[in-house]
């Protein structure tokens, strides 16, 4: 019998080990969570007694949950009172607007799920879809607060890429399911004669447009509100597509309805990029890809992790050529005519 390269010559429990650890950091949080602990401390709730009349728990349930979560960064504790950090103050309170635990809460109840979609092969959820479009702002709101440190990401990506203002100046860019909008916006913050449009659910697109603004490019972007499957692309406008987290969400044939509209929607020699988890060629090796399609399985009917051949054919089918891949998260190709 062959054994997998992660596996050593001596039998340990030691990842079975660390997996109930990391099972209780998380269980840990989802019930803070569901409890709203965190709200229950901004509003000034901070004694232990105080805490556990308003979510309803019992004190010793409560003190015990309460201190767990000191160590893992998202509360303090002096002198018997409990508070925030500032991670748990600025993603976790409800109603502050960077609040994003409800996109987390989703996908975790509907783990619970799993073993259904295992058997069944169809998922529970349908987060690509119109419905889950409050889940997706929920998700990007976070970057009201990160995104200066997103910034830094896409700005290693275009590199990654070779694309800068001088390399591509005064581009026209399409960013496909743009999220917060920050992996194209960084084009136009580094050249004022780029623009970018943002396609995304509307209430997206309302995350992205104050990210624009504290990006100081608001008036190089407009905004697309819908799919692309849907909205009408001009043709043979754009000298580049982004497309954000999405493909994987889709089946092939969708996938490659999605870049055949792109390759008609992009100029002669225009860029097409892909963004998110690829899987390796035998699907063994990228835990995150691999991983990522478990979640998928559960919350996207259709989804799928591609692996880089998969991409190239798809790419390679509707007329892109130079396909090429950077690491596991990045994929560009060219349109030549």
């Amino acid at each position: 019998m062959l054994m997998n390269s992660s596996e050593t010559a001596t039998p340990s429990l030691a990842v079975i080990d660390d997996l109930d650890w990391w099972g209780l950091r998380y269980t840990a949080v989802r019930v803070a969570l569901e409890l709203d602990i965190f709200t229950t401390i901004a509003e000034g709730h901070c004694k232990l007694e105080e805490i556990a009349v308003a979510t309803r728990a019992s004190k010793r349930g409560a003190r015990i949950l309460l201190d767990a979560l000191c160590p893992l960064g998202l509360l303090c504790k002096a002198q018997g009172e409990y508070f925030l950090t500032p991670t748990s103050e600025a993603f976790l309170v409800r109603g502050k607007s960077t609040y994003c635990a409800d996109a987390y809460l989703v996908l975790w109840r509907d783990r619970d799920q799993l073993m259904q979609a295992v058997r069944t092969g169809s998922a529970t959820l349908d987060i690509p879809g119109p419905a889950a479009e409050e889940m997706w702002a929920n998700y990007a709101a976070a970057d009201l607060l990160t995104w200066p440190q997103s910034v830094v990401t896409a700005q290693e990506r275009w590199t990654q890429l070779g694309i800068t203002k001088d390399t591509r100046p005064g581009w026209l860019v399409l960013d496909v399911a743009c999220g917060s909008g920050v992996g194209s916006f960084v084009l136009a913050q580094a050249d004022p004669n780029t623009r970018v449009v943002a396609l995304d659910f509307p209430k997206v697109l309302s995350i992205a447009t104050q990210v624009a603004e504290m990006m100081g490019i608001r008036e190089q972007v407009s905004f697309l509100p819908g799919n692309l499957h849907a909205v009408e692309v001009p043709v043979e406008q754009f000298d580049a597509v982004l497309f954000g987290a999405i493909l994987y969400y889709f089946n092939s044939e969708d996938v490659t309805a999605a870049l055949r509209k792109t390759y008609h929607a992009l100029k002669p020699g225009g860029l097409v990029v892909i963004r998110g988890i690829i899987a390796d060629e035998e699907r063994c090796q990228n835990e995150m890809a691999l991983l990522g399609a478990i979640e998928l399985l559960h919350d996207a009917p259709d989804g799928e992790v591609y692996a880089f051949s998969e991409y190239k054919a798809f790419l390679e089918t509707v007329g892109f050529t130079d396909v090429t891949q950077y690491g596991d998260f990045l994929i560009s190709a060219k349109k030549y005519t």
